[in-house]
């Protein structure tokens, strides 16, 4: 075979991991007809696990919380991991994130309880072979539409990876040690996964009382059990309404905070609705979602209120960070590693 032709592979799910799901960067532009976007929870690891494989465009990929799959590889295929620290491993051997590997017949890919995060993607070179709904294969299951059936990945099933054609590969020895690589990329990790959430507050603002919006910018929320994709409902002081919590429903975005008649806010994530009739006190910048997306139940959330000038200087420096990234980890594709 040459080394630059991959044929389509097999993936067997042998265990489903805590809650996996196949992601790609989500249906856009189906809002208006009430189809929800879902995607990726953190864009950032997804994004520069698609780089690594190789794959020019957003394709299919695997988002796993807390616990990942394990999966038998049945043909050949190029993977990283991105994300949570799920101490990935191949035939047993744990292997770096953010750097490509090669598995032939019979690898197992598998792992651990996440050490750091909650969220890692697993990216394939070709992308995940299911069939797309409204241009995407993104899971939605309150929906249950996209990725596999609709649902989170069940120990049984198995899915395709697309045949794809790499023009340059170079496959290097991996010899055990994360001294190898280069750690530029790692996103997930240190002190910076506690800083405050920075917000910039709305229109419907005006629905809350002065002393409400001094509690939401100045007080410690807890992430509660009940968060998933579609929305991280917060506990904490009450923050205060002038009248009623109630509004004619209107859009609904990634990050948006609602804040019902309980006073807890309720952060809406990837799998959000595309509208709301709860008063929205503000929304969390572009560039800590994916740091947020990856926060464990229990933590604590301090929001920091900003203004609009200020997002968008920070996103334009975002943007700008990320970009680079994802072209050092297109370089890095080139190299690919295999387990011995």
């Amino acid at each position: 075979m040459d080394i630059n032709e991959f044929q389509r592979a097999l993936i067997r799910v042998d265990a489903p991991g805590m809650y996996t799901t196949i992601q790609d960067i989500g249906r856009i532009g189906f809002q208006q007809y009430g189809m929800p976007v879902a995607g990726p929870m953190d864009s950032e690891s997804y994004l520069l696990g698609q780089a690594l494989v190789g794959n020019k465009e957003p394709l299919g990929a695997l988002e796993c919380t807390v616990l990942p799959p394990t999966l038998t590889v049945q043909g050949t295929c190029i993977v990283a991991f991105t994300g949570a620290d799920m101490h990935p491993t191949i035939n047993n051997v744990v292997v770096p994130r953010y750097i490509p590997f090669i598995c032939h017949e019979g690898d197992i890919i598998s792992g651990g309880f996440s050490q750091c995060g909650v969220r890692m993607y697993i990216a394939f070179s070709g992308g995940v072979d299911v069939p797309a709904i409204n241009g995407s294969v993104s899971t939605h299951t309150k929906a249950k539409i996209g990725g596999f059936e609709g649902r989170s990945l069940q120990a049984g099933d198995q899915f395709g990876i697309k045949a794809f054609t790499r023009h340059e590969v170079n496959v290097c020895d991996f010899y055990g040690t994360h001294k190898l690589f280069n750690t530029a990329l790692y996103n997930r990790g240190g002190r910076e996964c506690h800083e405050p959430l920075r917000v910039v507050l709305g229109e419907q603002a005006k629905y809350f009382t002065e002393k409400g919006i001094k509690t939401f910018g100045s007080k410690i929320y807890t992430l509660t059990v009940q968060c998933d994709r579609m929305g991280f409902r917060l506990d904490g002081p009450v923050i205060e309404h002038i009248d009623s919590a109630d509004i004619i429903s209107d859009g609904a975005v990634f990050g948006s905070i609602q804040v019902p008649s309980d006073g807890n806010p309720i952060v809406l994530m990837a799998d959000r609705q595309t509208t709301g009739g709860y008063t929205k006190i503000g929304t969390v910048i572009t560039a800590d979602l994916p740091r947020l997306s990856q926060l464990p139940v229990g933590d604590g959330i301090h929001f920091d209120i900003i203004s609009v000038e200020e997002a968008q200087e920070i996103y334009r420096t975002y943007i700008r960070h990320l970009h680079k990234r994802i072209e050092l980890a297109h370089e890095q594709s080139l190299y690919v590693f295999k387990v011995s």
